[in-house]
């Protein structure tokens, strides 16, 4: 299916391969992503479906590449020059009930993908008294990030709907740029990482762990938070960065933060629009006033993480050697908190209506990637998903976390008080 010719992988890829390798053997599934998509209206038969699935493989070589280990431990991209056929042979997995999609969904996110001899995702179509209603994708983090599933979406449906689509720029171009000219951009990253880690606090950290997981559903719509944004001179992303450094704030009683905001590197035309993961953490150093108006601090915190957000691209073997010098000072570097944003933007369609904020608390059964770490999903409403598996944070202190955020968004996006 493949030939034996392989290609330097992009720093995106190598960062996701960085922590697989860390996964212990019973952990592997802890890289895979879940999707469901909608099938846009109309009548398909499962042939179509397929076959548009098919086609999109096609376009986006990262679902149809495996991955080589090279002598120096770098992994390299080997990319199947396979036909839709082929490809569908592998990760065509059948149908499934709407009814059971939840099930089906935490069952096959937690079977591994061995990014090194299969193809990077699994598919089913999901029927609904006998007629296709979804498509549920799982894909290994090493072949798509959250936005690249949203490109995956849009090419599917364009490709159902008839129209077919030319193979487009992938992460084996981007490889060749970042050894070529976009070298120096990794330079400058790690010299940032390197002052932002020396300016950050030490702090010794108890022994017992805490093991939580919480959804903070904020009620505020997302046509409501979009059109309170005209008041701020600052992105929604940055606004709720800044409610969750003033959450951590109340939490700790620490003025000076060091918060890791997800960066998408997809600022650029070239790169919007790759299927690839493009993620990194960027480390962001936060020390204002902590009585200080909270809308007074938005722009302080929109550009210093938008001058973090710069430094975006780095190596990640670069940065564990520079996170290792500071874990073994006394004491160690804090570990920061991470922040991923996934907002839809304005024209998205979605209730128009206020609602009141609540929490739900589950146990999640992640136990590696970040200690502390807040995923925002904005499509319809704002909602935060906090999962924890950090010492010194209990049920209070995260309480206390979505407390002070739920009053941060209130008062600026209309929302109510938690």
């Amino acid at each position: 299916m493949s030939g034996d010719e392989t290609y330097p992988a992009t720093v995106g890829q190598l960062s996701v391969w960085r922590d697989i390798e860390r996964f212990p053997p019973d952990r592997l599934w802890e890289a895979n992503l879940s999707f469901t998509w909608d099938l846009p209206e109309g009548t398909w038969s499962e042939e179509q479906i397929w076959s548009a699935l098919g086609k999109v493989a096609l376009r986006h070589a990262s679902m149809r590449t495996t991955y080589v280990i090279d002598d120096e431990g770098f992994p390299r991209q080997r990319i199947a020059a396979a036909t839709a056929e082929e490809v569908l042979a592998q990760v065509r997995q059948g149908t499934a009930e709407v009814a059971d999609r939840e099930a089906k969904d935490a069952a096959e996110i937690r079977r591994g993908i061995d990014a090194l001899t299969e193809l990077p995702w699994r598919a089913w179509i999901l029927l609904d008294a006998g007629v296709p209603r979804q498509v549920l994708v799982v894909v290994n983090h090493m072949a798509a990030d959250g936005v690249a599933s949203v490109v995956l979406r849009e090419d599917f449906e364009t490709i159902l709907g008839g129209t077919d689509l030319p193979p487009a720029p992938g992460p084996l171009e981007l490889a060749l740029n970042q050894q070529g000219e976009g070298s120096g951009r990794l330079r400058n990253a790690e010299r940032y990482w390197r002052r932002t880690l020396a300016a950050a606090p030490r702090r010794h950290e108890p022994e017992d762990v805490s093991t939580l997981g919480a959804v903070l559903s904020s009620g505020i719509p997302m046509p409501l938070a979009h059109e309170a944004m005209g008041k701020y001179d600052v992105t929604l992303a940055s606004l709720i960065l800044a409610a969750y450094y003033r959450g951590i704030q109340a939490a700790t009683g620490e003025r000076e933060v060091l918060l890791f905001p997800m960066s998408a590197n997809r600022f650029d035309e070239q790169h919007a629009r790759v299927v690839t993961s493009l993620n990194q953490w960027a480390p962001l150093l936060l020390d204002l006033e902590a009585d200080e108006p909270f809308p007074a601090i938005l722009p302080k915190v929109h550009w210093k993480a938008f001058n973090a957000l710069k430094n975006g691209v780095c190596s990640p073997d670069a940065i564990w050697q520079i996170r290792d010098e500071h874990s073994r000072l006394d004491p160690p570097v804090d570990r920061g908190f991470y922040y991923n944003p996934m907002l839809a933007p304005p024209g998205f369609p979605s209730e128009d209506r206020l609602e009141a904020p609540k929490v739900d608390w589950f146990e999640h059964g992640r136990t590696t990637g970040p200690g502390f770490y807040l995923i925002v999903r904005g499509l319809t409403s704002l909602n935060l998903m906090f999962r924890v598996n950090r010492a010194g944070f209990d049920r209070e202190a995260l309480s206390t976390v979505m407390t002070t955020m739920q009053a941060c968004l209130a008062e600026t996006l209309g929302g109510q008080p938690l």
